[in-house]
Parts: structure tokens; sequence; C-alpha cells
């Protein structure tokens, strides 16, 4: 059965400079999502071919996420909150949807990472893509813990809506980064299911009721 709904923005901390940093993870507008299609890759980056790269592959996730994400938004399947993504599944209860998360601090010039995920025909959400700022993802800054917080995030969302899975595709570069988080070999697919979708949103949850909450939207 579905839980109470998370505050939804919620506030926790990421890792700054090897200290915690307030940070807030919201439903994503358009805006948001065309605004991470210009990223750039740092140019200090330039020497180290391997981080490069890796900047390079968050800055073209973000960019084939915002294609994809017009779709959705072009068909009415996009949802711009977790109340509307409860009404669409409501409406039409073998519909496809989608919603895209952003992770956002006022002490970063940009959206930290982020999220695009579909609510499948049969209830599972689906992980299209997560990436982080190409000036993270290839180490130009010194910030931790984005990546995982997001995906903490998601199953949050996955056990409010009473999804009983969580899935996606694994790239080389992030089977580690998953295989790490849930515990298991990873190779180009990952399944979450509904135990481990309960222990990585409790994680979030426990962490965010240590901030003051913040006003629903």
């Amino acid at each position: 059965m579905p839980k109470a709904a998370p505050v939804v923005p919620i506030r926790f901390d990421v890792v700054y400079n090897d200290e915690l940093a307030d940070v807030i993870l919201d439903f994503s507008d358009h805006s948001d999502v065309i605004s991470a299609t210009r990223w750039r890759v740092p140019r200090e980056l330039e020497n180290d071919p391997n981080m490069q790269s890796r900047a390079a592959d968050a800055r073209e996730f973000a960019r084939l996420a915002a294609k994809r994400w017009k779709h959705y938004r072009d068909t009415s399947t996009a949802a711009f909150s977790l109340s509307q993504l409860r009404e669409m599944i409501t409406d039409e209860p073998e519909g496809e949807f989608c919603f895209h998360l952003k992770i956002t601090a006022d002490w970063f010039p940009a959206s930290l990472g982020g999220a695009m995920v579909r609510r499948t025909w049969c209830h599972h959400l689906m992980i299209d893509f997560l990436f982080v700022h190409p000036s993270i993802s290839g180490k130009a800054v010194n910030i931790k813990t984005v990546g995982i917080k997001i995906l903490q995030a998601i199953c949050l969302i996955a056990r409010a809506l009473g999804c009983r899975r969580v899935w996606g595709e694994a790239t080389r570069d992030s089977a580690p980064f998953y295989a790490r988080q849930l515990g298991l070999p990873v190779k180009d697919e990952f399944w979450i299911d509904a135990p481990m979708i309960e222990t990585l949103a409790l994680r979030l949850e426990s962490e965010s009721s240590k901030h003051l909450p913040l006003p629903p939207q």
C-alpha cells in the first residue's frame, strides 16, 4: 500500500569540501530541464581525459533527458509534482508518465544533478537518466553523494506511490555505482525491489528529518 507522501521539496545534505552542505530536491519544471542542457565540460579537465570523458557523459545524459522529456510534456504525460503524478495515475491506472527531479543549493550556480524517471504501465519506476553536474562528475569540484541521494529520493517517491520495483539501465561507468549502493552485482541493468526501496527511502527520510521542513508547493 502507498505510504503518506513525502514532503517534496525535501531538504537534506550532500558532502561539499568534506563538510555537510544543505541542498533541496524537488520536481523540475520545463525551464529546469532545459537549463541542464546548457551545462559545459570544465576547461580545467582538458589535461585529464578520463575525468573529461565522465563530465562529457554527464552533459550528454542531461541533453538526452531533455529531448525525451519534451515528448512527455507535449503529450501532457509529464508530472510537475507528486500530487499531480498521483492524480494522473488515479485517472489512468495503466498510463505511462514521466517526471524529472533536480537538486539545487544556494551555494552552487546550477542544479547539482537530476534524473528523468518514468512510471510504467505496470506501476514500476524506470530511471531513464540519472546524472550529476559535469563539474561534479569530472571531480572539478569536491562535491560527493549527489548521485546516491537522487537514487534514494526516487525510492522515496516509489514507496509513496506504492511501486514495488525501481529499475534501469547501467552504463559501464555507472554499474559500479549501482553495485555499491545495492550490494549486488550489476551489469547492464539493475533492479531495486520493495525491501531495498524501503531501505533507501528510509535513509533519506531519516536524514531529512534533521532539517526544518520546507513549505509544500
